[in-house]
């Protein structure tokens, strides 16, 4: 029954979440579609048959279907036969209590005359060139001001991540040593070895510390509590070499810099650090300069400037050189709320960094390996759950952004290729495409989106079957 309703939350969860980017989504082409003076004659969450009418406001009619899996706006003009269905839609609506799913309408249409283009003022083709644009632009826009104001208003509502973290596992990685043994989001790790665990801290650095030795791990999961057995597998580098952790115990001269206790150094005047001696060697070479060093704290990178003290040998920081062993899980982050000013910084820093992963992705030909279809959403959404609000709302922010990068692609069918058919308009000297060759147009859109659809559902079904989903 427990997991039943499990079920329930995540989909109803899942089923929110997508509400709420359509909505915002479909919003943007609605609004900025009135703006410029274009009917609007249908706002519709999901698709299929009609469930419920909203309401109706001027010629709009807001709408819920079937299948909440999307929605749409129906911009007057944009179909190339649509003039007799609005024309008897028009006239039928006029009645008392016209329903506008009236059986008549069809029927009406088919007296009125041929299928020809809906040409009126306020049609969408009836518009010059930048306000169809505009219209066209403002849906992704809307879905990447959603995600970057929920990311900016986090801080002071949620909360976001400290650079502390607690000793709770938050995801066991796919494949990882944690996932063999059983870990799931949300088990507390109480001790390793028998040393009692406070923070994530300490949690991590007993781990990196323990590469390729057993170690015992005192786990709580809701009232219950037990032990598992597991070796934590050491890190390799590209030429199959193991990567040192250089952590710092004491900071000795460089406190005064900024550095802390269990901090990992990173560069040291862009030089990546692979040793202790090597961060001391180039400590010593800089005493008395400016450098610029680059560690690893909680997660996060932190970037010290200053002078180092000179002389510095008498006072270099004591290292912690290991290598690094790893479960392949993530802690808990500690969630705090903060102003409003550090909250907008967390919003920027991490949009940022979300188009840096998508860049690094593209870079280096991964895109494919990390697309995931509604069975990943699904999933993801279970793990956002489980984790709390913070973890759900983040979600959302990622999804809305990424639904806004998406449809700017080139592909016939969504918004990058409305686009680009008016590019080529411009370059034509507003010459549109033809019927026939819009209609190839279209063909080609629904080829490639349903060769995506295949490709992310592969990668669904691939991650299922091989438990390759994080826990």
């Amino acid at each position: 029954m427990e997991l039943f309703w499990q079920n329930v939350q995540q989909t109803v969860t899942l089923l929110i979440i997508l509400s709420i980017l359509v909505v915002a989504h479909e919003w943007g082409h609605f609004i900025v579609a009135r703006l410029c003076g274009i009917r609007v004659d249908d706002f519709s969450i999901g698709f299929g048959k009609r469930l419920f009418r909203i309401g109706k406001r001027g010629d709009t009619e807001y709408n819920v279907r079937m299948l909440p899996l999307g929605g749409f706006v129906k911009i007057a003009g944009m179909e190339p036969d649509e003039a007799p269905l609005i024309a008897a839609k028009d006239k039928v609506l006029g009645k008392e209590n016209g329903d506008p799913d009236a059986h008549e309408i069809p029927l009406v249409a088919e007296n009125i005359g041929e299928n020809t283009a809906y040409t009126a003022p306020d049609g969408f083709y009836s518009k010059p060139l930048w306000q169809r644009s505009l219209v066209i632009l403002a849906g992704p826009v809307m879905s990447f001001v959603l995600g970057y104001v929920v990311f900016c208003l986090m801080g002071v509502t949620t909360g976001i991540p400290t650079g502390n973290t607690l000793n709770k596992v938050a995801m066991a990685g796919p494949g990882g040593e944690g996932q063999r043994i059983g870990l799931r989001i949300g088990d507390t790790i109480l001790a390793i070895n028998g040393q009692p665990v406070s923070s994530g801290e300490e949690m991590v650095g007993l781990i990196h510390n323990s590469a390729g030795k057993p170690i015992t791990l005192t786990v709580r999961r809701g009232s219950e509590t037990f032990t598992r057995t597991a070796t934590p597998k050491p890190v390799l580098d590209d030429q199959n070499k193991p990567v040192l952790s250089v952590d710092v115990v004491q900071p000795g001269a460089l406190a005064g810099l900024g550095l802390v206790p269990h901090d990992i150094f990173a560069q040291i005047n862009g030089t990546d650090v692979v040793s202790g001696e090597q961060v001391q060697a180039l400590l010593r070479q800089n005493a008395g300069k400016i450098a610029d060093i680059s560690v690893s704290r909680g997660g996060d990178e932190v970037h010290l400037k200053g002078q180092i003290p000179q002389p510095i040998a008498q006072s270099l920081p004591t290292l912690n050189p290991h290598q690094i062993g790893l479960l392949n899980i993530i802690p808990v982050r500690e969630i705090k709320r903060v102003g409003l000013a550090e909250s907008f910084q967390y919003g920027n820093k991490t949009v940022a960094d979300t188009f840096h992963g998508l860049a690094y992705l593209i870079h280096h030909r991964e895109l494919h390996k990390a697309a995931g279809g509604i069975i990943f959403m699904y999933q993801a959404t279970g793990l956002a759950v489980k984790s709390g609000l913070p973890d759900v709302v983040s979600m959302l922010a990622n999804l809305s952004i990424s639904l806004a990068v998406f449809n700017l692609l080139p592909i016939p069918i969504l918004d990058g290729g409305h686009l680009l058919t008016f590019f080529i308009e411009w370059v034509r000297r507003g010459k549109r495409l033809s019927d026939q060759q819009q209609q190839w147009f279209l063909m080609t859109g629904l080829a490639i989106i349903g060769i995506l659809f295949v490709l992310i559902m592969s990668n669904d079904i691939i991650r299922t079957v091989t438990h390759q989903l994080p826990q």
